[in-house]
């Protein structure tokens, strides 16, 4: 039996279970809280993001010991990340494992809420991804500079899932944003969910690279239908993409913690000798067994 076989229409397709997936995770309830809503991005999220990606919320550090603001969704690599928790269940990640963060607002109906949460985005660009000039991507043999490469930043979104300014008021916001700040720093996409997506424009077409930027984008849901399948193409790509870094995170653990102990040197010689070249034998002692 022949299929007949059509990508475009398997994305359409796949686009649409999980628009209709996520719309029906959002039905509302009486009382329901904000937390609520985030919660159900980040599990939305984990059902279609690949598993070895953990999704959760915290904060970021760097080995500097800068910490970030609080963040709705962190994804890390998993497989590089080892985990931070406090007593009472707050999380922490190196930002050298971080892939993306994101921020989940019920509305972004306001200039002031809207630089809000660029400015919870920003304090997580901020970190230094390099750890002082150490952290090392193994996979691809090169050194994590976030300040100039893209695919060594963090990639950072906002997800909104109710009202939200005008597509307009947004360009200009983002743009005037823009102009204000290190690219670095920048925003990769804004997400309005069945609204618009904005990102940026670069030489080869619509892209969230703030790098090879040449313009602010805003694509609107009455253009195209499949915008949260275009936000899912977008994280996963970049999440794939990001490099993480092989720098020890143990070394995080040993500088954090100074170790003050009693040492015993031998009395001979400036610096002591090793220990494997003292004769062999048992040390004198007052005290009788």
């Amino acid at each position: 039996m022949m299929l007949n076989f059509s990508l475009e229409n398997l994305l359409k397709a796949s686009g649409k279970r999980m628009s209709d997936d996520l719309a029906e995770r959002l039905i509302s309830h009486p009382g329901e809280l904000g937390a609520d809503r985030e919660q159900i991005i980040r599990q939305f999220l984990r059902t279609y993001l690949p598993t070895r990606f953990d999704i959760s919320n915290g904060f970021v550090f760097d080995s500097a010991g800068n910490v970030s603001k609080q963040l709705d969704i962190i994804v890390s690599n998993s497989l590089v990340c080892p985990r931070f928790e406090t007593a009472g269940g707050t999380r922490f990640f190196p930002c050298e494992s971080v892939v993306a963060v994101g921020q989940v607002k019920s509305s972004l109906n306001s200039r002031r809420v809207f630089r809000e949460a660029i400015a919870n985005l920003e304090s997580v660009k901020s970190l230094d991804r390099s750890a002082g000039g150490k952290a090392i991507d193994t996979r691809h043999t090169e050194k994590i500079d976030h300040l100039r490469n893209h695919l060594h930043q963090i990639f950072t979104f906002v997800f909104v899932v109710g009202e939200t300014m005008e597509e307009d008021t947004v360009q200009t916001e983002l743009m005037n944003y823009v102009l204000a700040t290190e690219p670095h720093l920048w925003p990769n996409i804004i997400f309005a969910l069945k609204k618009y997506l904005a990102t940026f424009c670069c030489d080869y077409g619509i892209c969230p690279n703030p790098m090879d930027a040449r313009g602010v984008a805003l694509q609107s849901a009455s253009e195209d239908d499949d915008l949260l399948m275009r936000f899912y193409v977008l994280l996963g790509g970049a999440i794939e993409e990001t490099r993480v870094s092989a720098f020890s995170y143990w070394d995080y653990l040993h500088g954090a913690r100074p170790w003050s102990a009693q040492v015993w040197y031998s009395p001979n010689g400036d610096p002591p000798p090793y220990l494997h070249s003292l004769p062999r034998g048992v040390l004198n002692s007052d005290e009788e067994d």
